[in-house]
């Protein structure tokens, strides 16, 4: 089932830089993370309400999601929505590839009950590869003076996904994959339409009606989908499976995003990224048995 949950992921956010590229044509960076941050903010809401969940009284976790709000939606949805008047959407796919590096990193410096051995370490090495084969250096090609910057975003970007996911897991454990990712993103939303209130003011209804069709419904399907149905699978498959187990979705993520940039905006897509999506798949599979395995250990009784 957690492969399952992996790959469904994976396609989610993966056709998400191809929606974000195309809903940058007519939004800016803070009205476009304001939308995607509110339109799956209120789904998430009305969702829990239907169900009659109960929202968290802890003080303690809503500082928890609070911070999960800041590293893995506030900053990296801002972040990807300048890059995306910068780079491709390909670009972006690729800086999301770094992204169980850092988790693997920072699980490691901190102590937060990832177990890993040779294997692991050996499938996320061969995961690097199967991006660097299906995409190439980041720094290849272009030639724009822009593209470093939209690059650097993106990196950063990841790496706040990564730390997010991190924080995500004990929340998780406590309400439920549902509301953690319900009050995340709730916060998420207030936080972003504050910040286009300072900005400007937040869009009317005659604005977004001005607006080509294309953009808008982009938005409101990486708002639904992309982002709110995709948040509530991740933060339910880290609290199962672990977070770098669910990181590793972003290894999927370029080869699927490289396809999609191509099928729809015409990006060029190398032949090599068939053999790096080979890579990545092997890299999914022997990571994730290796994560399973220590796990088992760890939970086994010593005698």
């Amino acid at each position: 089932m957690a492969y399952v949950q992996l790959a469904f992921l994976s396609l989610l956010w993966g056709f998400s830089f191809l929606l974000i590229k195309i809903a940058s044509q007519s939004f800016d960076w803070i009205g476009y993370a304001c939308g995607r941050a509110g339109v799956a903010a209120l789904a998430l809401a009305a969702l829990a309400l239907a169900r009659r969940v109960a929202w968290p009284r802890s003080a303690k976790v809503w500082g928890q999601m609070a911070a999960m709000s800041l590293a893995g939606q506030v900053g990296p949805f801002l972040l990807f929505g300048v890059a995306a008047h910068l780079i491709t959407s390909a670009d972006m796919a690729l800086m999301m590839g770094s992204a169980p590096i850092f988790t693997f990193a920072l699980a490691r410096m901190f102590g937060l009950g990832e177990v890993w051995n040779a294997r692991a370490a050996a499938g996320l090495a061969l995961g690097l590869v199967g991006v660097a084969l299906s995409l190439g250096s980041p720094f290849a090609g272009g030639g724009e003076a822009h593209a470093g910057l939209g690059r650097a975003l993106a990196l950063v970007g990841a790496f706040g996904y990564a730390g997010s996911a991190l924080l995500s897991r004990p929340v998780s454990r406590a309400v439920g994959a549902a509301m953690a990712a319900t009050g995340s993103m709730a916060i998420s939303g207030a936080l972003l339409a504050a910040a286009e209130l300072v900005a400007g003011g937040l869009p009317s209804l005659a604005d977004l009606a001005a607006k080509p069709a294309g953009p808008v419904a982009a938005l409101i399907a990486l708002g639904l989908f992309n982002t709110g149905l995709a948040y509530f699978v991740y933060f339910r498959l880290i609290e199962t499976a672990g977070a770098t187990f669910a990181a590793l979705n972003n290894y999927i993520v370029p080869c699927i995003g490289v396809i999609a940039g191509a099928l729809a905006l015409g990006e060029p897509v190398r032949p090599a990224a068939w053999l790096g999506l080979a890579c990545v798949l092997v890299s999914v599979a022997l990571t994730g048995s290796a994560a399973a395995a220590a796990r088992k250990i760890v939970r086994s009784p010593t005698l």
